[in-house]
């Protein structure tokens, strides 16, 4: 059980969790509704479909041998789990896994579509589940330095979608929310790139850090920390956020100190550069319950 636990990533289950709480909990604050159970399910099923995403990025990772020539993976934030490459788990075992959860997870999704009204749930999870999974299977985005944008759109999707469970409709509204969930979901990929650079690049990625190198990309990253915040400023401004949501500002501090901290150890060891993930990761979280509870307070307050 515990190779497995370390193979489905659990940990990153966090961005899935911020991504339907916070779109759940903009339908509270948009339009005073709030379904435990139908918020729930989607936690349920979100979740389900990011940890078969996880296993099944180890399986081709396994399968392509980027795992096997990353020599500077630093588990469980870059070179996968290892659980595949050290033999603990069969790869087939994995993937059977992965089928399994993705049908389940499908099945949840798919009961949810039945009961809102018309199939703009099932239209939303092909493309956001299509996303996920051409990440690093099928065309490969990953390969075409479209991964980044990919993870945006899926995160910014589920946002989206939780919000759709909830409320029974779309509203453009909740598009400064989804976007701002979606870059900081994707800062997480992007700082974990500088680890993997070497491997990627040898199994045939082309991620941000190969397309603007290696020295530039710590500038990349504060400049999509400068863009979120400037999203939500502007959803605060134009009345699509709650006030409270500038709170959420606090939440940059340490993913601005982790751009500098990449910067000023992007050719150190792996270990001294682990803060700027780290940062990276808290500073996501941090933003997401701070988000959460303004999304609460602009209903209430």
């Amino acid at each position: 059980m515990k190779e497995w636990i370390k193979l489905a990533r659990l940990p990153f289950l966090s961005v899935t969790v911020g991504a339907i709480l916070s779109g759940s909990l903009y339908a509270l604050w948009h339009h005073g509704i709030f379904s435990l159970w139908k918020f729930l399910a989607v936690l349920l099923a979100g979740s389900f479909l990011h940890i078969a995403e996880n296993i099944a990025n180890d399986y081709f990772d396994w399968r392509a041998g980027t795992d096997q020539a990353n020599t500077k993976a630093i588990p469980p934030f870059s070179g996968g789990s290892r659980v595949l490459l050290e033999g603990k788990i069969s790869p087939s075992s994995a993937l059977t896994a992965s089928v399994l959860l993705v049908i389940i997870g499908t099945a949840i999704g798919l009961y949810l579509n039945y009961i809102l009204p018309g199939n703009t749930l099932l239209y939303m999870g092909i493309i956001g589940v299509g996303l996920i999974f051409s990440y690093n299977a099928g065309i490969k985005l990953v390969n075409f330095y479209l991964g980044e944008l990919a993870v945006i759109l899926a995160w910014g999707l589920m946002t989206a979608g939780a919000y759709f469970v909830q409320t029974g409709s779309l509203s453009l509204d909740i598009l400064p929310l989804a976007l701002f969930v979606g870059i900081l979901t994707t800062l997480i990929l992007f700082i974990n790139e500088f680890a993997d650079e070497e491997a990627d690049r040898k199994a045939g990625r082309r991620m941000w850090i190969h397309l603007f190198g290696r020295g530039s990309s710590p500038f990349v990253y504060l400049s999509l920390v400068i863009l979120a915040y400037g999203i939500l400023i502007y959803g605060v401004v134009s009345g699509k956020l709650p006030w409270h949501s500038l709170f959420t500002l606090v939440g940059a501090v340490p993913l601005i100190s982790a751009s500098f901290h990449a910067k000023a150890h992007l050719n150190e060891s792996q270990e001294k550069f682990l803060p700027a993930v780290l940062k990276t990761i808290n500073g996501y979280n941090l933003n997401l319950v701070i988000l959460s509870l303004a999304l609460i307070a602009g209903k209430f307050l």
